[in-house]
């Protein structure tokens, strides 16, 4: 794989068994932009008729996202938000698989949902565009479904092989919802999560758009402060926030979405661009944390 292609090896297959790319042909960031234009949608169905609905609030007792959904007003509003996105059903489809077979990604793609929502309405308002950004954010994810499960699994370790096939992720999630959706946010936001200001995959020739900048640090805000097999137990949210900034501070993340995160964290008075951070603190990390970057590896690939 190069780090804006991959040689499938293994068919590409949605939930309902229909082939999307057969095994050995090579899918390119190319590829996904013809497939958008190709692809017919389907009628969408509101998420409040979704398996979604039941568990959009799942976020909201999370000890570590107590600061972002303080208020039954804020839970509200983020609840409507999301609710309100429409998605083929196919993706609902999708949706109730993921449920059924991977809670673990499930409930990072509901958090980054939920962060994505938060941010964007004290950044925008109710404003018509947020109910797409949040179904980006809570299909950004959805190519992991087609990499082999034990690579996810506790207790492996990468080389550059298998970083190689993690990192693949972003296309194949692009494209498969590329052929389902066409030119929506879902697919940038697949697509470009971990862009990482051009340091990290696939290869783009720009970058993606403001608002996939915000589910990408949305993103890493729940992957950070949730359980994950290669560290004894989750930031908090001010590590998590620390690990932000600092990311922020090497141009690997976008400072004005590290800026609305603390900002809404902080409660959202005032406006995101004043926020100043504050000085990294000891204590708010994992103790054993033996995660190392797929980006890193892939580099030296």
């Amino acid at each position: 794989m190069r780090s804006d292609r991959v040689a499938l090896v293994r068919d590409l297959i949605d939930g309902q068994g229909r082939l999307l790319a057969a095994r050995g042909q090579q899918l390119s960031v190319r590829d996904v932009e013809e497939a958008a234009r190709r692809a017919r949608r389907a009628p969408g169905v509101l998420l409040s008729g979704s398996v979604v609905a039941e568990d959009v609030r799942e976020p909201f007792g999370d000890p570590a996202y107590r600061h972002l959904f303080r208020s039954p007003a804020v839970q509200g509003s983020v609840s409507r938000a999301v609710l309100a996105a429409e998605l083929p059903e196919t993706l609902h489809q999708e949706l109730r698989l993921l449920r059924d077979t991977d809670w673990t990604r499930y409930r990072h793609g509901l958090a980054t949902a939920a962060i994505a929502a938060r941010m964007l309405l004290a950044a925008v308002g109710e404003a018509q565009a947020v109910p797409d950004l949040a179904a980006a954010a809570l299909l950004h994810d959805l190519g992991m479904r087609h990499i082999r499960p034990e690579l996810t699994r506790a207790g492996i370790q990468l080389d550059q092989t298998t970083a190689l096939e993690i990192a693949s992720h972003p296309i194949l999630g692009a494209y498969h919802l590329a052929c389902e959706l066409g030119s929506h946010p879902a697919v940038d936001a697949a697509l470009g999560h971990h862009w990482r200001k051009g340091r990290g995959y696939p290869r783009l020739a720009g970058p993606p758009p403001r608002s996939v900048e915000v589910v990408a640090v949305a993103s890493s805000f729940a992957a950070l402060t949730q359980a994950r097999p290669f560290r004894s137990m989750p930031f908090d949210a001010r590590g998590a926030t620390d690990v932000l900034v600092a990311d922020a501070s090497a141009g690997e993340a976008d400072l004005e979405s590290v800026q609305l995160l603390v900002h809404v964290l902080r409660g959202g008075g005032g406006e995101a661009r004043r926020v100043v951070f504050g000085r990294e603190r000891l204590g708010h990390a994992p103790q054993d944390n033996r995660h190392l970057g797929v980006a890193q590896l892939v580099a030296t690939a």
